[in-house]
């Protein structure tokens, strides 16, 4: 009797590690504690994102091990479609009529408040970090310039808010992550390269890599998105499927290239989501980003859930201090720049005061960027063969992670109170708009 049992224990062992091994299984597992996450992140009125991540770090190799490091290996194209999805998302929210009225103010203000967060978070992480310091203050710095526009338009939406601060707001989000993406494709490859050189370093290596990889992520992005433009003005018949194997057939173009050439996989599909926001008609643009939610999504889950799994849970303890100086240094870099741009431009009284405030949250496009910043890591860790390197970007991914969650905990509260104070808030409407976050 002890035998047979001992037999069927044996056999489904192997019929676990079959179902392990089989990549299907892999993405329906995937799919269903990723769902399961998000719920659970919404009972806690926390983002989904931060679900799909958190319950992915508990069935990750670190801990229950469901997704092993030999599944997250056969499922890394799907991180790569999911980068590109991301930037494509981000590029269909650039809406460059937003910026025919107060273009001058949108513009400094925008660009001001990044800069100044980018210098004071990343010299704040030169002063207290040592090892590996130039690599986190660039790329922390960067990270630390965009804005999640989610609660923002939550309370826009909630509280009918109107007036000047209102005005700017939301062509200042959606310039903020352009010049963020922009600014951290540029980062990237120098961070890289300054935490591997171990001689000279030359200027014109250092800086003229990451041009040409920008300037080119851009122009291979526009000529994809006006031949999608074409396809989508000339086909379309009123049918949702043409648009979405003209939409998707481009995105995949898009994103192949960017892999191939090793182009920035956010900037060159956000490229593209940009031209089809600004050249489609408004009819053909609201079906187009209808449509792109609807398969877009569970390849974010897929995405975020895996990136989850391969964070390291044992950095934790160990992050306090690079933590706090991201998430304190930051909120003061876009109050102190934002607040100077308003004075220097002799804005409204209530732009001066609280613009800063409301662009402290943040959320998916920071995860994002960290996750590419991981991914790189990674790879520069199985290029040279120095663990170290791996440990760098779970670092990044995880201080995000954590800022993320503090944000989203206080954000939209702040945002709130920023929008009351400037007496900006007509309508008090207790809906969550929980469909925004």
């Amino acid at each position: 009797m002890n035998e047979l049992l001992n037999i069927n224990y044996l056999n489904f062992f192997f019929v676990f590690e079959d179902i392990q091994s089989n990549v299907f299984f892999d993405i329906a597992f995937l799919l269903t504690v990723g769902i399961i996450g998000g719920k659970i992140a919404e009972t806690f009125k926390l983002p989904k994102v931060t679900g799909y991540i958190l319950i992915g770090m508990l069935f990750g190799p670190n801990l229950l091990n469901l997704f092993n490091a030999e599944v997250i290996k056969d499922l890394k194209t799907l991180k790569i479609l999911g980068l590109g999805f991301i930037g494509y998302n981000v590029g269909l929210e650039v809406n460059l009529k937003m910026l025919k009225y107060n273009r001058n103010s949108v513009i400094i203000l925008t660009l001001f408040q990044a800069l100044v967060t980018f210098v004071l978070v990343g010299g704040a992480i030169l002063l207290f970090v040592d090892e590996y310091a130039w690599t986190y203050a660039l790329i922390f710095g960067a990270i630390a310039t965009v804005t999640t526009p989610a609660p923002i338009v939550a309370c826009i939406k909630s509280y009918q808010t109107k007036g000047r601060l209102t005005a700017l707001l939301c062509p200042i989000i959606a310039l903020d992550d352009v010049f963020g993406v922009i600014l951290f494709a540029l980062i990237l490859p120098v961070s890289i390269f300054l935490a591997s050189s171990t001689g000279a370093i030359n200027f014109y290596d250092l800086v003229s890599a990451p041009l040409l990889e920008i300037g080119l992520s851009i122009i291979v992005g526009i000529i994809i998105g006006v031949v999608v433009v074409r396809f989508l003005n000339y086909f379309y018949k009123g049918d949702k499927i043409t648009i979405f194997l003209i939409v998707i057939i481009g995105l995949l173009f898009g994103i192949g290239f960017s892999y191939m050439f090793e182009t920035s996989q956010i900037l060159l599909p956000l490229t593209i989501g940009a031209i089809l926001a600004n050249r489609l008609g408004a009819d053909l643009r609201n079906k187009v980003k209808l449509i792109s939610d609807s398969f877009i999504l569970p390849i974010l889950l897929v995405f975020f859930t895996l990136s989850g799994a391969e964070l390291n849970i044992a950095l934790l303890g160990t992050l306090e201090l690079i933590g706090l100086i991201y998430i304190v240094v930051r909120v003061i870099g876009k109050i102190l720049g934002a607040t100077t741009a308003a004075v220097v431009l002799n804005e409204h009284a209530s732009v001066k005061k609280y613009l800063g405030a409301t662009l402290i949250p943040q959320g998916g496009v920071a995860i994002d960027m960290a996750i590419l910043a991981e991914i790189r890591f990674i790879q520069l860790a199985n290029e040279t063969g120095n663990s170290e390197f791996v440990e760098i970007g779970s670092t990044i991914l995880t201080v995000i992670l954590g800022a993320v969650l503090i944000y989203k905990v206080f954000g939209e509260l702040i945002v709130k109170w920023a929008f009351k104070k400037a007496n900006e808030i007509t309508y008090e409407d207790h809906e969550t708009h929980s469909h925004l976050i």
